[in-house]
């Protein structure tokens, strides 16, 4: 039943696409994106698969590019790389799309990413990882903030937020987790102060009470936890359950809507995020937040609307250059101040696009965010 449901809601996709693409009487501008439709990782693509679409009807009603219709033609990547990897191939092969977009996930961005230099064609991607920036792909575009320039703000905060002195480092053992911890440690010690551990788990753990417990004896008086969605939310119960007393500073994922679900007010005292964006405070994103709940019943997170920026971005690059891939290509490459629904867009020599992040905390028995402060990366 449930694969008879996914079919039937992609079935209904494709039709609307079609039926946009035939109000103009010709055919539509296509562009790929290898989604998480499936599987765990859905929870989050949900969300952009939903923007993307939004973002299709948007323009095609203000227009299309020039008079021509845009169509977003989708794969699912589930949640694995070699299937991330035969979606982008899928698309390009059989699709030859002018522009690809891919998942929010660094492990599958990084397997796609040969394939992408291969067919040279730009993409938009963000999955954080700086081993995604470090291959220096130039048709390979980031748009949210890359793990350094998280980690680089929350190690700052702790010195100045939270004025601790000895602070910890708790890690999902993947390419994001590895990447943050390291960019993490080397700002505390850059600025003088040294991490009392460094501690990993595996993706599938379920109990990370023993690496709590580590840096709790090591003299931790701060926690820094560098995680995905579930087990972000995993860990802060987790923390409160053994009683740790020490402030936490969480990385983004902790705080995505599927990730909200799984916790109770009382997981969130004495934690702090920092986080893509708060859309709360962000006026541009007024209308594409009520548009987006108005549409889906959910709340868009920040996957959500970095995509549909992304979507608006590549829209107006077709209207100005046209469809070739490498004139695309130099046209994302020049685009600076940007401001879209997720804040200001500017892509530098490494394809990087957004260079702060926003800190926020919790009002005591709620889990409503309070806007802190915002840090922007030191480049």
């Amino acid at each position: 039943m449930k694969t008879q449901s996914l079919l039937f809601k992609l079935v209904l996709v494709a039709t609307a696409s079609i039926a946009s693409a035939s109000s103009f009487g010709q055919s539509a501008i296509e562009v790929g994106a290898t989604v998480p439709l499936t599987g765990p990782a859905a929870l989050s693509g949900t969300q952009y698969h939903n923007s993307l679409r939004l973002a299709e009807e948007e323009i095609n009603k203000a227009g299309g590019i020039n008079g021509k219709p845009i169509r977003f033609v989708f794969e699912d990547a589930q949640s694995s790389n070699p299937t991330a990897l035969n979606a982008f191939i899928k698309l390009v092969q059989e699709r030859k799309p002018v522009f690809v977009f891919l998942s929010s996930y660094s492990t599958q961005n990084l397997a796609v990413a040969p394939e992408v230099l291969k067919a040279k064609i730009p993409v938009m991607y963000a999955g954080g990882a700086e081993a995604v920036g470090a291959l220096k792909n130039p048709y390979m575009f980031r748009i949210r903030p890359a793990d350094t320039t998280a980690a680089q703000a929350i190690a700052r905060f702790v010195k100045t937020g939270l004025n601790a002195s000895k602070p910890g480092i708790i890690y999902i053992q993947n390419d994001f987790g590895q990447g943050a911890a390291k960019a993490a440690a080397k700002q505390l010690e850059d600025s003088g102060i040294k991490v009392a551990g460094m501690e990993a788990y595996g993706g599938t753990d379920k109990d990370m009470s023993a690496q709590l417990l580590n840096l709790k004896n090591k003299g931790a008086d701060a926690i820094i936890a560098l995680s995905f969605p579930q087990d972000g939310a995993l860990l802060l119960r987790q923390i409160k359950t053994l009683g740790l007393k020490q402030p936490v500073v969480a990385a983004s994922g902790t705080f995505l809507p599927s990730a909200m679900q799984l916790m109770s007010p009382s997981d969130l005292e004495n934690v702090w995020g920092v986080i893509d964006v708060m859309l709360d405070t962000n006026p541009h994103a007024a209308k594409f937040v009520k548009d987006y709940k108005a549409k889906y019943k959910i709340d868009a997170d920040s996957y959500a609307a970095v995509y549909y920026d992304g979507a608006m971005i590549l829209a107006d690059g077709l209207r100005k250059v046209g469809t070739d891939p490498q004139k695309l290509r130099e046209y994302l490459g020049s685009v600076k101040n940007y401001q879209g629904v997720a804040g200001q867009f500017s892509f530098d020599a490494g394809g990087n696009g957004v260079h702060e992040v926003t800190v926020v905390n919790f009002k005591k028995g709620t889990k409503e965010m309070n806007f802190v402060t915002k840090v922007s990366d030191p480049q």
